[in-house]
């Protein structure tokens, strides 16, 4: 089994539960024991009978300083595993688009680190990580980044791929961009600004691929998923759609160079040059309303409100008529982000109410809101007993694709979650503003979610490997045995 992606999924995991207590302001100002082999030990040995064991947040359901630590340790291990100075490496070969994703992971930790460092006076509560530490942390690992940039990233293989491929590498490098404003912003220095430009032409040739392929002959509209092969109008593609559309619209900084190719070993030399692409360009915002709109009217979910793989097209139809009823994590989520963006671009709250559907869906569909053991502990449509799943995870049969598809969802819940803007507009005379009962109550949503995520976090730390400090897949895999279900928990004390 691939362990680079699962490790890397865990790693947004906790990130999405470091981001929640941080944004949220829910740090608890009590030192918390560190250490992940002493402090988490078997999943449910603190639990005590304390409430519902599928709904338990753990020992300690709010100390942002010791979910940094975690967060760091995972970031150590991957690096210290996977990472060989210039590219991640694993066995079987690389998945380009994965490691897109798991770059992007990494990126979104730095700018979380950031976040907590200037947002608590540069120290966390209940970590030993001071804030100068985060800081030589934070530059180390971007100096990775860019290495990753110039030498490690497979660009030649993404570009002649599917169209879902190229747009994971243009969430990637806005990624960056906006992880260099963030951390800027916060330290008053312009440190990485000289490489936004070349991020910025990444994302544009990366997004020039899918830029014009809304295509309203087959399905009245949307992307296919790869235009050498049979048309397929899966959710992935187009979810990607909404949101690296409306994330180039609010981050692009604009790019005039006229080089179509991605690296300078890209074989064939027949393409035009790249059009210039101005920031803020409508293009961007259309094509993301454009996408979302037919996504919501062309029947992606199924009667439990889970997002569908997507659909076939029979041959001699026009229209979406064999649809995939699988159903993956991922599809679950990475829409959020752009649902997300799209109200700060428009100001149109149902963005968001659109989100908050997709995300209380998927609570349910764990097991969360279950009403005793017997029912916790059935298939729920994406888990048991409050914990997320694919259903490759308890068989142990994933493809290398599926191992880090639940990283995907943590990391766009966590973007959907960000707080709203109520003084300072993103972009000043294009962005919307949330009034404070808007803010409040986004927050309050999100809040809501912590638990949950806390929970499942827990349960993947349950997974650890007590010698490699290496993180399984099957998170549920302390609470629920393949041959009975359901469990009671490990170890629980009255």
């Amino acid at each position: 089994m691939s362990r680079l992606w699962a490790t890397g999924e865990v790693l947004f995991l906790f990130v999405a539960v470091l981001q929640v207590i941080v944004m949220l302001r829910q740090y608890a100002f009590t030192a918390v024991v560190l250490g992940a082999s002493t402090a988490t030990g078997t999943y449910w040995s603190g639990w005590h009978g304390r409430g519902n064991p599928w709904q338990w947040p753990g020992p300690y359901p709010s100390a942002g300083g010791w979910w940094l630590e975690q967060s760091q340790e995972v970031l150590s291990t991957l690096y210290s595993t996977y990472w060989n100075g210039t590219y991640w490496v694993e066995d079987p070969s690389i998945l380009q688009w994965a490691a897109a994703v798991v770059n992007t992971f990494v990126i979104d930790t730095q700018r979380t680190f950031t976040t907590a460092i200037s947002q608590y006076n540069g120290n966390s509560h209940g970590s030993q990580v001071n804030a100068a530490q985060i800081q030589a942390n934070i530059r180390k690992y971007y100096s990775d980044i860019e290495t990753f940039y110039t030498s490690g990233e497979d660009v030649n293989q993404i570009f002649d791929a599917a169209y879902d491929d190229a747009q994971w590498v243009v969430l990637e490098w806005l990624e960056a961009i906006k992880f260099v404003n963030q951390y800027d912003a916060y330290s008053k220095l312009s440190f990485g600004q000289e490489d936004v430009a070349e991020f910025a032409h990444r994302a544009h040739i990366f997004y020039n691929i899918v830029q014009n392929q809304f295509n309203t002959s087959l399905c009245e509209g949307g992307l296919t998923w790869n235009p050498a092969l049979a048309p397929y109008k899966n959710a992935i593609t187009n979810e990607l759609f909404v949101s690296s559309s409306i994330g180039m619209y609010l981050y692009f900084p604009g790019d005039n160079n006229s080089d179509p190719y991605p690296s300078t070993t890209y074989s064939n030399r027949t393409l035009p040059p790249l059009p210039y692409l101005k920031p803020h360009d409508p293009l961007l915002l259309t094509n993301a309303k454009e996408e979302w709109a037919w996504f919501k009217s062309h029947n992606f979910t199924n009667a439990q409100g889970l997002v569908v793989d997507g659909f076939h097209i029979s041959d001699g139809q026009t229209t979406c008529d064999e649809r995939n009823e699988m159903v993956y994590t991922y599809n679950q989520g990475v829409m959020l982000s752009g649902l997300r963006e799209l109200w700060e671009a428009t100001g149109d709250t149902s963005y968001l109410q659109d989100g908050y559907g997709f995300i209380n869906t998927v609570i349910n569909s764990t097991g969360w809101n279950a009403n005793g053991y017997g029912q916790a502990g059935q298939w729920a449509g994406l888990g048991r007993n409050g914990i997320m799943e694919d259903y490759c995870d308890a068989p142990a049969n994933c493809s290398q694709d599926n191992l880090i598809f639940k990283g995907a969802y943590f990391e766009h819940l966590d973007l959907f979650c960000e707080p709203l803007p109520t003084e300072t507009p993103l972009v000043k005379g294009l962005t919307y503003l949330a009034d404070q009962g808007l803010a409040n109550s986004h927050a309050q949503k999100c809040r809501s979610y912590a638990g949950w995520i806390q929970h499942n976090a827990y349960a993947a730390l349950s997974t650890r490997n007590a010698t490699s400090d290496i993180i399984g897949e099957w998170w549920g895999a302390s609470y629920v045995s393949p041959q009975s279900l359901p469990l009671t928990p490990q170890n629980p004390r009255d």
